[in-house]
């Protein structure tokens, strides 16, 4: 059996879709709080003000930046070999693996409508009993494991 390794990255539209509204949502404060400093600031004091607004600014846009890149980092890699299949999303969970022997079934299947809007995501089912470690894919791989737990 060859190996096979595999990397995931989240969807380039998700983080489009993501990085819009990152910026709408930082914008609009800034225009309003920029509005409250030129209106109520006296003229000696608007120097100060207009710094301080500038250090806002700077501490928002950073900060957005900084949760922006986490999200663009997000990754799920895959190692499978005759011995394991390992799996890990770091920084939220770390290498996790499967012997072969536990493994009683497993399928491919393709992703239905809502599992296709549902991506970038790690979620435990309690009901059904079921991790999923999802990214941006149109086919799953299923794994039945012998102690009645499945892993997406």
């Amino acid at each position: 059996m060859a190996d096979f390794k595999e990397i995931q990255r989240i969807d380039r539209r998700l983080l489009a879709f993501l990085g819009a509204t990152s910026l709408l949502a930082v914008v609009g404060p800034l225009v309003l709080t920029y509005n409250e400093v030129v209106n109520n600031a006296s003229v000696q004091n608007k120097a100060e003000a207009m710094s301080d607004y500038l250090l806002l600014i700077l501490g928002i846009f950073l900060f957005t930046g900084v949760v922006f890149a986490f999200v663009y980092s997000q990754r799920l890699e895959i190692d499978i070999n005759k011995y394991r299949l390992r799996f890990r999303m770091p920084p939220f969970v770390k290498w996790r693996g499967i012997n072969p022997a536990d493994i009683s079934s497993f399928r491919v299947a393709k992703a239905k409508w809502f599992q296709v809007l549902r991506k970038s995501r790690v979620h435990y089912n309690p009901f059904t009993r079921q991790w999923s470690y999802m990214l941006s894919r149109k086919y799953f791989l299923e794994i039945k494991l012998t102690n009645g737990k499945t892993v997406l």
